[in-house]
């Protein structure tokens, strides 16, 4: 690997990392203290009603984690099983990735589909030794070996942005 191929690989492992960690860890835990801080000060400081259940701001902090945290919680679980949201999102990440219609490179592509593929004309051959192929199932196979030759020529199969009904 030459060093300017190691230079741009490492720029670019770093930039994602980066982008996992500050949009994953950073950014919550510097937005939720942020939103707590503004809250406090909107919310409890200029607010005579409040301010005596409130004292300071860790008394407040601690509250805060107590309510959102458990209703944050909730709210994932139901995003997650009982809203269209995360199925729809799942079926975007599926569309958008480009394995999902081709091979993946390495020993899908050098050894799994191969192993398949002449594995499965070995026993096309004996089908048809015992005349047990019909002209329907022949040419229905001999679609699906095409597909699966495109996909060990790097080709892709499917349709990315068609439903399957």
């Amino acid at each position: 690997m030459t060093k300017v191929h190691w230079l741009s690989r490492l720029t670019w492992r770093s930039w994602f990392y980066f982008r996992v960690g500050y949009g994953t860890y950073l950014a919550l835990l510097l937005g939720y203290a942020g939103n707590i801080v503004v809250l406090y000060k909107l919310a409890v400081i200029d607010n005579s009603y409040l301010r005596p259940y409130f004292s300071s701001l860790a008394l407040f902090t601690i509250v805060g984690l107590a309510l959102s945290v458990p209703t944050a919680i909730i709210l994932g679980l139901l995003h997650t099983k009982r809203t269209g949201a995360y199925a729809a999102d799942a079926s975007l990440s599926t569309e958008s990735n480009p394995y999902v219609y081709k091979l993946i490179p390495g020993k899908e592509r050098e050894v799994f589909l191969p192993l398949m593929v002449l594995t499965a004309r070995g026993l096309a051959k004996v089908m048809r030794e015992q005349n047990a192929l019909s002209p329907q199932d022949k040419e229905e196979f001999d679609k699906v070996l095409a597909k699966a030759d495109s996909l060990i020529r790097g080709q892709m199969v499917g349709h990315p942005r068609l439903r399957q009904s």
